[in-house]
């Protein structure tokens, strides 16, 4: 078949992951047909990202999400056979992924690879047998397993029964050349950088609250002229602001609901500490190793160590900072990302 007559179709859990997915389609270096297939049809989406990456969505498709017994099966696979290959995303698509496995030889389906890149619920939600015989099952005629997390991968590979080889880490797809290495002083909503003021960020969210709480102490030892910006999406911040004020550091804490255009924003900190834990992508951290900033990376067993032996060196932190943006922009921007995918893609077409 011809390259530009090939047909790739993605399942997806929502709507909400459309413009995601298909931000590198276009770097994939070959072209296709991309479709979308939707858990359940009454999932909402944006139409205009459809138009904006010429997709279409598939909406005789069936509903591939909940418990899935033969007849639903087999009526999966039968739609996946139009196709030269299926993609496939977490486990709200496991279904699509049996199909495959149980029906696969008989319909002559076409390959699949499976996009898996967790969330900070994952262990919790994975560690159930059931769950993971379900996942050793499905996956086992997948070509490839896609991740972002290595500690997903070490998890499939131990639990699920996929074999390294089989394994591509590849980061999802963000835009980092955007990201430049110095900012405007009040490029953050609401809050203006003075010249003599030294900036740590991080995330602040539900699952990372604690580690958060450490950051706020620490600043008790930590030089004055360092404040702590945290930035949060539907996270309560009662906690973290009682901690600042009860430790007399609140005018050094600040909490921003948003963080406006991070491109514009990210290169303030002086210091980026990646709060998220090992099964979660983190596109924050990635954001501000392409802004040139010094970056402490999850699984620090002594975080104000770790903070103060940048705040000391300057020197130290400046070339981590610069050999941050030089890894980002060469690993990790999305051109990397899609053109990795793609040759995945065509190897797996290729068989």
């Amino acid at each position: 078949m011809a390259a530009d007559n090939l047909r790739i179709l993605h399942c997806l859990r929502d709507g909400a992951l459309i413009a995601e997915v298909a931000a590198g389609f276009g770097a994939f270096g070959f072209e296709a047909a991309h479709t979308i297939a939707l858990a359940s049809p009454d999932v909402s989406y944006d139409k205009s990202v459809l138009r904006a990456n010429n997709l279409t969505v598939a909406r005789d498709f069936p509903v591939f999400g909940g418990s899935a017994g033969p007849g639903k099966l087999i009526a999966i696979g039968n739609a996946l056979a139009s196709y030269d290959l299926v993609v496939t995303y977490g486990w709200d698509a496991i279904n699509v992924a049996m199909a495959h496995k149980v029906f696969g030889q008989h319909l002559k389906l076409p390959p699949l690879v499976h996009h898996e890149q967790g969330s900070a619920g994952f262990l919790g939600k994975e560690k159930g047998f059931k769950r993971k015989l379900l996942r050793r099952i499905a996956l086992s005629s997948a070509h490839s397993l896609v991740t972002g997390a290595p500690a997903i991968g070490d998890f499939a590979r131990r639990h699920w029964s996929v074999a390294a080889p089989r394994i591509a880490h590849i980061q999802p797809g963000i835009d980092l050349k955007r990201f430049r290495p110095s900012a405007k002083p009040d490029a953050l909503p609401g809050l203006v950088k003075r010249s003599a003021e030294h900036w740590i960020g991080a995330n602040l969210s539900v699952d990372t609250a604690a580690s958060a709480s450490k950051l706020v102490q620490s600043l008790q030892d930590l030089p004055r002229d360092w404040h702590l910006v945290l930035t949060t999406e539907q996270t309560s911040t009662e906690e973290i602001r009682s901690l600042a004020e009860g430790l007399e550091v609140s005018h050094r804490v600040h909490v921003l609901d948003r963080l406006a255009d991070e491109a514009k924003a990210m290169a303030l900190f002086d210091i980026y500490v990646e709060l998220a834990g090992p099964f979660e992508a983190a596109p924050r951290t990635l954001q501000a190793m392409a802004a040139a900033t010094a970056v402490i990376r999850r699984g620090k067993a002594d975080l104000t160590s770790a903070l103060d032996d940048l705040i000391e060196d300057k020197a130290a932190r400046r070339a981590l900072a610069a050999s941050n943006r030089q890894q980002a922009l060469a690993q990790f921007d999305k051109a990397v990302s899609a053109r990795a995918l793609g040759s995945l893609y065509q190897a797996a077409i290729a068989g």
